[in-house]
């Protein structure tokens, strides 16, 4: 539709936009021209942004132009609001607010707790058997021949030594028998060696002795036994020095160890000891068997704190063994006994 200029009628009362509309178009006319002339006044005041001012003279166009259609005219003032529509700075939308302070980064999580690694596992050590009555044995060797070992266990018996080697070149030949009869008759058994220092070396006898000894960790044999005597017939101490005595002593009971992971028993009497090994005190945590005849009580040889097997006579009766034998005991009890051959 095309609006033309309207011509007003000549009259004296002041000119009213109005008085040309019919019926119920002014007072729509007049609500119209309030708006627009607000929206005027704001394309007027101006906004500090103009990067969008064609958006904005666009929208203000828009609404002239349905001014115009309330109207039915396009007046000067209609012009009027095009024109500042267009000239208007237009005010950008406001950003969305940033605070200036610097934003704190996030902070990392928390890295989990490590638990304490666990406390390496200690063993306890084992309490210590109880002491007991001192418990009966025997020792015996090739001299006391053949032995019916059940006699010998009924007869109360828990233990025997049985004679393995003498010095370089004896061996016993019932060994064998009679270590493994006493074994399988229930009996806790142990090998021993004869020493002869002046023979041969001590690595020598020991890797002989242990060869026929054949130690078994099994639960029922003793820690092989180092049997030191005077020489069994020129006496005395084999020609040798009480340090070179010690010296094959230290050797043949490290040999033991060695192959064992055992302490070697040592025999010995207390006037040997005193003589031949000067009394030293070297091997006290050495289990000592002591011989000692006719007497309540033996006299502990120095360097030993106490004996553990007393030989107390050569001229034992035991059922079971045709000769006399010697007799034993152990001083500390069965429990103590069956702890020594773990």
């Amino acid at each position: 539709m095309k609006c033309g200029p309207v011509t007003p009628e000549h009259t004296n009362e002041p000119r009213n936009p109005d008085n040309h509309l019919p019926g119920r178009a002014a007072p729509a006319a007049r609500r119209s021209r309030r708006r627009g002339a607000a929206h005027l006044t704001a394309l007027r005041e101006g906004f500090p942004t103009p990067g969008r001012r064609a958006v904005q003279a666009a929208a203000a166009v828009a609404a002239v132009g349905a001014f115009g259609l309330v109207t039915g005219c396009g007046s000067d003032q209609q012009a009027e609001v095009r024109d500042a529509a267009v000239a208007a700075p237009v005010h950008a939308p406001p950003a969305p607010h940033q605070s200036s302070a610097p934003v704190a980064p996030e902070a990392p999580a928390p890295a989990p707790q490590q638990q304490p690694a666990p406390a390496p596992h200690e063993t306890q050590a084992e309490p210590e058997a109880p002491v007991g009555p001192p418990v009966e044995g025997i020792d015996v060797s090739n001299h006391n021949g053949k032995i019916d070992w059940g006699k010998v266990a009924a007869d109360g018996k828990k233990f025997t030594f049985v004679l393995a080697t003498d010095g370089t070149g004896f061996t016993n030949p019932r060994y064998n028998e009679q270590y493994h009869g006493a074994k399988d008759a229930g009996l806790i058994a142990g090998a021993y060696h004869f020493a002869r220092p002046s023979s041969s070396s001590a690595e020598e006898q020991a890797e002989r002795f242990l060869a026929t000894a054949d130690y078994q960790a099994d639960g029922k044999t003793l820690p092989p036994v180092l049997d030191l005597e005077v020489a069994p017939k020129a006496g005395g101490c084999y020609g040798m020095s009480v340090e070179q005595m010690q010296q094959w002593t230290t050797t043949f009971n490290t040999k033991v160890k060695e192959r064992t992971g055992k302490d070697a028993i040592i025999y010995a009497n207390p006037s040997f000891w005193k003589e031949c090994m000067g009394g030293t005190d070297a091997f006290d945590d050495h289990a000592l068997w002591l011989a000692s005849y006719g007497v309540e009580s033996p006299s502990v040889p120095g360097g030993f704190g106490d004996w553990d097997f007393w030989q107390y006579t050569s001229k034992g009766e035991v059922p079971g063994i045709s000769t006399n034998t010697d007799l034993n005991q152990y001083k500390e009890g069965l429990a103590r006994l069956e702890r020594l051959v773990r």
